[in-house]
């Protein structure tokens, strides 16, 4: 099989958070093995899917002293449908338009293994002063919890690391932090009560509306508009209380909602009303906005923290959600457990439930350590860019850096505007550009 087909069929392996990984791994392992390396899954569970972390190394690897070559292996969710005007509604049809590849994770970031296993295969027979080891992940869309386990485990030893993810070819020495919290608002009893009778009365009086934005990489939310924003704009015009029998917004809490449905009961108005807490939650979330405006961090873009609200539900109980934090790494501790302790404080007195899931530092390698001079330098030789960047959105980077690895992120392909939207692509050239980075990489780093 060539590599387009290569890529194609790695577009149409479904590794979104709904499914899990092992699929995607499982075809990567087999490609590995048929490309010469000694292949390892490593085995696990996440949200109540198989899962796997993939290490793939040259035949009799002595396993020290690594250098880790890592591209995640799942996606995000696609989002709507209708909206993958590229690939006939079909987020796993590829297709090939000119230079570009569009689908569900060409760019993000399915492809760059690939590059990655191709550029490295040409050396498994060859011996190594630093070994290489190719890496593959799962969940990093939901914590980057293949990359914990890596850690975690022991599975690798090695003090650098080369994280894919769409960089336009550049380099990127930095990446911010990153905070995930949920939030779950209870119904009263007479709110429950009326969201029965209202599913049983077709004659209920009740109005729908949908909300339409733009989707976008949560690191990245100006980038994007906010159908839930737009939701909860609208119910803040409705009267105070007003029954709320349902809110459906986003697919994932990294992702800025594309749509959003409301449904509420305009005959009913309630004192304690699950809607009045939403909205108290939902303008204590935009005063936090606004402060972050004045912490300027001049190297990243955007440069101050941001903050997306990704998903609202609700069930028969209870309206929950998720918003997420990209912390710039000026912003210390104490700073990022003021503004949480705010919104915890906020919600205690309302009796809404806040938790914080899931929380990663930012990352930044000096730009003159070894490992970053010695890029700069191959990306000189091939003409790519020689300013290395840094990028708003959290990497595994993270959870490389506090155990000591100097690391940077490189990939094919765009971010901005691009990841986690609706006919995602990438460039072919860029694909071919990345592989000759890999493999100048392994001459420089590995033997």
């Amino acid at each position: 099989m060539d590599f387009l087909n290569l890529c194609k069929k790695a577009i149409e392996i479904d590794s979104t958070p709904s499914v899990g990984n092992a699929a995607m791994a499982e075809f990567a392992a087999d490609l590995c093995r048929q490309w010469g390396f000694d292949v390892h899954l490593q085995k696990a569970e996440f949200d109540g899917k198989k899962q796997y972390n993939l290490y793939a190394r040259p035949p009799a690897s002595k396993k020290r002293d690594e250098v880790i070559f890592q591209t995640h292996l799942d996606t995000v969710e696609p989002g709507p449908m209708g909206n993958w005007t590229k690939t006939d509604h079909n987020p796993f049809k590829a297709h090939v338009d000119g230079d570009f590849i569009y689908g569900l994770g060409p760019a993000d970031v399915k492809l760059d293994f690939l590059c990655k296993a191709r550029a490295l295969k040409e050396f498994v027979a060859q011996k190594q002063t630093r070994p290489f080891v190719l890496v593959g992940t799962y969940a990093e869309e939901l914590g980057m919890h293949g990359a914990r386990l890596v850690m975690s485990s022991g599975a690798v030893h090695a003090k650098w690391a080369i994280i894919g993810e769409p960089s336009e070819l550049s380099i990127v020495y930095g990446n911010n932090g990153y905070l995930v919290c949920r939030f779950e608002i209870p119904f009263t009893s007479e709110e429950m009560n009326n969201l029965r009778g209202a599913r049983r009365d077709d004659h209920h009086t009740t109005q729908e509306k949908v909300f339409h934005g733009k989707a976008a990489h949560s690191a990245t939310p100006h980038l994007g508009e906010s159908a839930i924003n737009k939701a909860l704009q609208y119910l803040a015009k409705m009267p105070r209380g007003v029954g709320l029998l349902s809110i459906s917004g986003g697919s994932a809490v990294n992702t800025v909602p594309a749509d959003a449905t409301l449904e509420m009961d305009a005959g009913h108005v309630f004192k304690e009303a699950a809607s009045i807490k939403l909205l108290e939650l939902f303008r204590a979330l935009n005063r936090l906005e606004t402060e972050f405006l004045s912490h300027e961090y001049k190297e990243f873009h955007p440069p101050h923290p941001t903050l997306n609200l990704g998903i609202v539900r609700t069930d028969e109980q209870k309206i929950w959600g998720r918003f997420s934090v990209r912390i710039t790494p000026q912003i210390d501790d104490s700073t990022v457990k003021n503004w949480t302790g705010r919104v915890e404080e906020l919600c205690k007195s309302q009796k809404i439930q806040f938790f914080i899931e899931r929380s990663s530092p930012a990352a930044l390698t000096p730009t003159a350590s070894e490992l970053i001079t010695t890029a700069i330098g191959i990306s000189k030789q091939l003409g790519l860019s020689e300013t290395p960047i840094t990028k708003a959105s959290g990497t595994e980077c993270s959870i490389y850096r506090p155990h000591g690895l100097d690391c940077f992120v490189f990939g094919p392909g765009v971010s901005l505007g691009n990841s986690h939207t609706a006919n995602e692509r990438n460039q072919l050239s860029h694909l071919e550009k990345a592989t000759d980075f890999y493999r100048e990489c392994v001459k420089r780093f590995c033997l």
